[in-house]
């Protein structure tokens, strides 16, 4: 009797532990908070990169030289560099506006620097390595720089040779 006794503790407890996951896993769903480690790092909101543009429809702005910055420290401390080429894609379908637009980017990089530098700095060494590190940096900075610029004609960023330390 006391064997099955502790056999229904056991069965009771497991029940317990079943039932405290799936509580979790609803609010963990319903509120989207998957505890990513973003502690509110990123002030930019989340804007996808823009797919509808084929690449005839788009050109690129490069900027000069590679920004090379630190990263935000790690929980533990750690100090990181990271060095990173960046481009970033304008939609060409109206071709006045676009080379406008682009002569004005040409003549205020230092604000794109600025900008995608701000980023980077906000960013942790572990936020980059995660998987999609890359497309969600390049994503908050399509949202920095759409923000600053106050347009939706920057529609792309890429990031080339991204290494970091």
């Amino acid at each position: 009797m006391d064997k099955n006794k502790g056999m229904m503790m056991v069965i009771i407890a497991m029940l317990a532990v079943i039932i405290i996951a799936i509580a979790v896993a609803i609010v963990v769903l319903l509120t989207g908070d998957f505890g990513g480690g973003n502690n509110g790092e990123f002030d930019v909101p989340h804007i996808p990169q823009a797919q509808e543009f084929s690449a005839q429809d788009i050109v690129i702005f490069e900027l000069p030289n590679a920004i090379t910055t630190n990263l935000l420290q790690s929980a533990d401390g750690t100090g990181h560099v990271v060095r990173v080429e960046v481009g970033i894609g304008i939609n060409n379908t109206d071709q006045g506006e676009a080379t406008d637009f682009l002569e004005m980017l040409i003549e205020r990089d230092f604000v794109v620097r600025d900008t995608v530098t701000t980023i980077l700095r906000r960013t942790t060494i572990q936020q980059l390595e995660s998987v999609g590190g890359d497309s969600a940096l390049a994503d908050d900075i399509l949202a920095a720089l759409q923000d600053e610029f106050g347009s939706t004609l920057i529609v792309r960023v890429f990031l080339g040779n991204l290494f970091a330390q």
